[in-house]
């Protein structure tokens, strides 16, 4: 006999341009309730999240980090980082965003701790545009 999945009531605030941000997004993609929406939401969370728990020894995937290149000495920083963990990033990608801003696309895989220690020293980098991991553990 298969067992139904129990679904939980809750609640939960926003600050309001948040939410009307989540719900025009939703109107655009034509998801018709919220429900639907914050379970999908939460859902992406668990996934990009669940390689730092504790537990999970390897993982693969990638760290996207946008910069301004105008930086006097931010890339040769950045590629000084990225020798240290060469037993970690088997590849590299630089995209030219527009004239002055630039994505690098990290390949990963490995130690969770060295993918932590690489992820924090990027972030220690002053004027990084945005940094994310997206991984996924390794069993």
């Amino acid at each position: 006999m298969k067992r139904r999945r129990k679904t939980v009531k809750t609640g939960v605030s926003f600050p309001s341009d948040l939410l009307e941000n989540f719900d025009r997004i939703l109107e655009e993609m034509n998801i018709t309730s919220r429900s639907q929406g914050l379970q999908e939401a939460i859902r992406v969370f668990i996934s990009v999240n669940s390689w730092r728990l504790s537990g999970r020894e390897t993982a693969a995937g990638v760290i996207l980090v946008h910069y301004s290149h105008d930086v006097r000495g931010f890339e040769e920083e950045l590629t000084d980082i990225q020798h240290d963990f060469m037993d970690i990033i088997p590849s590299a990608l630089h995209l030219h965003l527009t004239r002055e801003d630039c994505l690098l696309i990290i390949a990963v895989k490995g130690a969770v701790s060295r993918i932590r220690e690489l992820t924090e020293k990027i972030r220690s980098l002053k004027k990084i545009k945005h940094l994310q991991p997206i991984l996924t553990p390794v069993y």
